[in-house]
């Protein structure tokens, strides 16, 4: 759990430096003073955004940067012709209009920034934020889905559209893990690989501006525009060098906040987990399933009945698509704990799924599915190291997937007897199950194991009709 007051320091030290910075624009031609605005606006939304704060919070400063970043980009651009004019005379009458084009943006900024108080701004951060807090979990599926943005489209084309999308992608789990590493130093080793990247496909697209600005100037300017395109060569060229180590990257920085949640889960195949669709997971669970498990047959019958349960019980329980997956995947793997000993086959399960190199589940997949698991049967609960490491609303989903595999599961003595075939639905605030014709025993069974499902639903809905 990361708790905001750790990352307060963080956010008063860069709302003074952008206060004393935005107080020197109007008499500096200094880049850097613009540069320090930017740092500090980005730092201080970085840790904003992980604590999930109101937009409005940050709405000044938010406007600020959209403000300061034409300001900055005329900047890089006048420093570039600044560094070639005394070589090139024909410059000096573009250097000129960039520079006048300068004055006029800084004197619109000056006139328009919205106010900005150090003491204002921080007092309202903290009446918000004070005792704030964030799962490392959230953490974890936040950085998931972005790298997954990324991952998916590996290795990008090298235009500058694509080039320019993954720039803006890699800049944004940087700013998550240099707002991260003021708590957790481990984040900070990847900040210089992340710049390192992000720096070279930001020249090559201020290159590409810059050959936008050109292109109606060719006969006057045809050797800059030569020096520009040949410049773009060797910086893609030194990029497509370093194409191949994002994705390992990508992977160690998933790994940080994997172990920052749970260090016995498999966490080195998070990358790998990307590549594989639903069905394709599914298949591979199910292959796995049906190779360790004692009674296949028994296997699919729960899956299905499982879905059936599900499909009624979905909208009254505030499920929806995503659950299915971890259902369908816990219905086929409960039993896989057989292999190991018949007594507590349910805990071999859940320690057979969490460390599985064959399973290709990212570590919030390896988590529900691996508890849904271990709770199919016995007295419900969370391994030590997930407890208090899982959003209540994460607790909740695993409580009512397991209820109901669990439910489904009373319905057998594996292939002994089971249900072939029942109804279940909703029925004034109820949920009722018609079993047909079966033994007490079995029906005493299901009435113990459906248990948790009754905790789930919430509901004194005991009533069964057997017919």
């Amino acid at each position: 759990m990361y708790k905001f007051e750790v990352f307060y320091h963080e956010i008063k030290k860069r709302a003074r430096i952008l206060e004393e910075n935005l107080e020197k624009l109007s008499l500096t031609n200094d880049p850097e003073t613009v540069h320090r605005c930017r740092v500090s606006i980005r730092r201080i939304r970085g840790v904003l955004r992980i604590f999930n704060c109101p937009r409005e919070l940050e709405a000044t400063i938010k406007a600020i940067a959209d403000m300061l970043g034409p300001l900055r980009d005329i900047e890089v651009q006048i420093e570039f012709l600044m560094s070639r004019v005394d070589r090139n005379s024909s410059l000096r009458k573009m250097l000129d209009e960039f520079l006048y084009k300068r004055e006029m943006l800084k004197m619109d900024f000056v006139k328009s920034i919205p106010e900005f108080s150090k003491k204002e701004f921080l007092f309202n951060v903290k009446s918000v934020l004070k005792n704030k807090e964030v799962y490392k979990y959230r953490i974890y599926c936040n950085l998931y889905k972005k790298i997954q943005g990324i991952i998916i489209t590996h290795p990008v084309n090298i235009n500058s559209k694509e080039l320019h999308e993954l720039r803006i992608k890699l800049k944004k789990i940087r700013y998550i893990l240099e707002a991260l590493s003021v708590e957790n130093k481990e984040y900070r080793d990847f900040i210089p690989f992340l710049k390192k990247y992000q720096d070279c496909l930001g020249e090559i697209h201020d290159i590409d501006v810059w050959l936008d600005i050109l292109s109606e100037k060719m006969s006057e300017f045809g050797n800059l525009r030569s020096f520009f395109r040949k410049r773009r060569h060797q910086k893609i060229i030194e990029f497509r060098e370093a194409l191949h180590e994002i994705p390992y990257l990508l992977g160690k920085i998933l790994g940080v906040a994997a172990s920052d949640v749970a260090v016995e889960f498999e966490n080195s195949q998070y990358i790998k987990s990307m590549g594989y669709s639903q069905e394709a997971k599914l298949s591979m669970a199910e292959k796995l399933a049906v190779g360790l498990s004692p009674d296949p047959e028994h296997i699919k019958r729960i899956s299905e009945k499982s879905i059936k349960i599900f499909n009624e019980v979905k909208e009254v329980m505030d499920l929806n698509e995503k659950d299915i997956f971890f259902l369908k995947a816990g219905a086929l793997l409960h039993d896989i704990g057989y292999s190991i000993s018949d007594k507590k086959h349910n805990y071999h399960s859940y320690e057979i799924i969490s460390t599985s190199r064959y399973l290709p589940f990212s570590l919030e997949e390896r988590i529900v599915i691996s508890m849904i698991a271990k709770n199919h049967r016995g007295k419900f609960g969370l391994v030590n190291e997930l407890d208090g490491s899982l959003p209540p609303k994460e607790v909740s989903r695993i409580i009512k997937l397991s209820g109901i595999v669990k439910a489904a599961d009373g319905m057998e003595f594996e292939s002994l007897e089971y249900v072939k075939d029942f109804e279940i639905k909703v029925c004034d605030g109820e949920l009722v199950f018609e079993l047909g014709d079966i033994s007490t025993a079995l029906t005493n069974r299901f009435s113990k194991k459906c248990a948790l499902l009754k905790e789930a639903f919430k509901k004194d809905f005991a009533k069964i009709k057997i017919m």
